[in-house]
């Protein structure tokens, strides 16, 4: 089936169930393309790296970090990353804080991009079972970042996984607290220091550690610069994340 139909029926049959005002932002279209290899780059080299000549698995990637982590920024630059491949993405915004202007910002095609709104953490796991059984998307994320972690219910979590593992998709999961589930990958985010000129705060340094997969241990500094605000015209032609110090396994932190 191709793509764009195999996603629009998935995204009607959610409509169907949950109700038309379901997705809330982003717009879903189509094209003739037929359905394509799944993307795997993330967009971020050092986090790329940390995760092997594979990038994104196949199953669960876990993004852990506290709010303001950068957690969200590295998922939308993997959203970006596999709509330029010509992958299918999608966002369920179970946080109810997704903001599309930073999305576009990352370089996240909105258009592209359905984004579904749960009313709570049982409706969201239904949602991507639906998308992740219709085969609809390449990346799926899932914000569970400011849910409480007592509404997480890892048994559920693990469902997913092992159906992203069969589906051959990439679950990519937004948490802040350390919910007990097995995951193929698991990076936790960290802000070290924050990044300035003259006076105002232009972006956060941030180091990324490897909790779960291929290079478990592992450590990588990435500078994340905001996507507007104060000197925005400072930052005109500049890339939304840079890497640094991005040694194969562990980062000095030297350039």
């Amino acid at each position: 089936m191709a793509e764009s139909a195999a996603r629009i029926e998935a995204v009607t049959r959610l409509q169907q169930r949950w109700g038309a005002g379901i997705i809330r932002r982003g717009v879903e279209v189509g094209d003739a393309g037929l359905r394509v290899a799944p993307a795997r780059a993330t967009g971020v080299a050092a986090l790329d790296a940390l995760l092997g000549r594979r990038g994104l698995p196949d199953g669960l990637t876990l993004l852990r970090g506290g709010f303001g982590a950068g957690r969200t920024t590295l998922a939308l630059r993997a959203l970006a990353a596999t709509q330029a491949a010509g992958g299918a993405a999608a966002w369920i915004d179970a946080a109810r804080s997704f903001d599309p202007l930073e999305a576009a910002t990352r370089g996240v095609a909105l258009r592209d991009l359905p984004i579904l709104v749960p009313l709570h953490t049982g409706e969201a796991v239904e949602m991507a079972g639906a998308l992740l059984a219709a085969d609809a998307t390449d990346l799926l994320a899932l914000d569970l970042s400011l849910v409480r972690s007592a509404a997480v219910r890892s048994d559920a979590l693990e469902r997913l996984a092992a159906r992203a593992r069969r589906a051959g998709t990439s679950l990519l999961l937004l948490l802040d607290a350390a919910v007990p589930v097995h995951a193929d990958a698991a990076v936790s985010c960290a802000v070290v220091s924050w990044l300035r000129v003259g006076a105002d705060v232009i972006g956060r340094r941030l180091l990324l550690t490897m909790e779960a997969g291929p290079r478990t241990g592992a450590t990588a500094v990435v500078d994340v610069y905001e996507g507007r605000g104060a000197r925005a015209d400072l930052r005109i032609g500049r890339l939304p994340i840079e890497e640094v110090a991005c040694a194969p396994l562990r980062s000095t932190g030297q350039h």
